[in-house]
Order: C-alpha cells, then structure tokens, then sequence
C-alpha cells in the first residue's frame, strides 16, 4: 500500500515539474527535484546520490539561469507583463492542443501542434496583448518575439531537467 502512495506522490510531483516547463510563474524543476528524492527514499530505487546531485544541479542552474535569460532578453528588448502572460496562457492552450493531437495517432499532427502550441499561439497572444499598450504595431511586435525568445529559452531549460530525471527515475 506505502509503494502506491510513494508512486502517486513521485506522479504528483512530476505532473508539477511537467507543467512548471510550460508555465513561467511554476517552478518545475523542484517538483523534479522531490519526485528524484522520493524514488531513492521512499521506494529505495537504486539511484546514485551522486546522480540525484546531478539534477539537484541541473535544476538550480535551470531557475538562475531561467532568471539570468529573461533579465538579458529584456535588456535586449524590453516586454511587459501582458506579453509574458500571453506567452503563459499560449503554452497552456499549447498543451491542451498536444494533448489533443496525441490523441488521434497521427504523428505529423503532434509536430503541427507542437509548433503551433509552443511557438505561434504564445507569439500570437503575447503580441496581441502587447498592442493593448497602444505602442504600435511594430514596437508590439518586437516585443512580443522578445517575450517568445524569453519563454522558448526558459521552456527548453526546464524540458531538459524534466527529461533527465523522468529518464533516472524509469530507467531505475
């Protein structure tokens, strides 16, 4: 009975982790982070302290560098909060849109979705948002792709955290 409870913690945790890839405001990989450390505790998985260190590392480099990124984007080019929450909302409807491609089978309309989830409808919102500050088109537009590039790059960070302890954590 202790072994299911340990495994719907670990899927807990790692549902966070998953959904903090995608939602700026979530801090994913500390969701990763616990599900690792309930594995090797609570279901004595064998996996190495060393190897647990590993994504501990991985997940604060992950969130400074997270930090770090979108600081320097926005010197690059700066965006508002509406275009970060239009990055936000995009990846959420990106993810229902995903999940329902994945459904009907067919690959190629998983790679569509993929890139119109993760890539077009957060561009799309976060642009549409930031012409509500009535600075034009063009300044909108800018912005936008900075918010977009700020998001990918967190995103991506975050994806790699999550895959390499989903990877240790099932492979043990």
């Amino acid at each position: 009975m202790m072994e299911i409870l340990w495994w719907v913690l670990i899927a807990l945790c790692l549902v966070y982790g998953f959904l903090g890839c995608f939602i700026n405001k979530v801090p994913g990989p500390i969701g990763v982070v616990i599900a690792t450390l309930i594995a090797i505790l609570g279901l004595d998985m064998p996996i190495e302290w060393s190897t647990f260190a590993i994504i501990t590392a991985m997940a604060i480099v992950s969130i400074v560098a997270s930090k770090w990124l979108v600081k320097l984007v926005k010197k690059l080019q700066e965006y508002s909060k509406k275009a970060t929450w239009g990055t936000t909302i995009g990846s959420i409807i990106g993810l229902l849109l995903l999940f329902a491609a994945s459904q009907g089978g067919s690959d190629v309309m998983t790679v569509v979705m993929f890139i119109v989830g993760f890539v077009f409808i957060p561009f799309v919102l976060a642009f549409l948002l930031e012409l509500t500050n009535k600075n034009g088109a063009k300044m909108a537009l800018k912005s936008a792709a900075s918010a977009t590039c700020a998001y990918l790059a967190d995103t991506f960070l975050k994806l790699v955290v999550f895959v390499y302890a989903l990877n240790v954590i099932f492979r043990s």
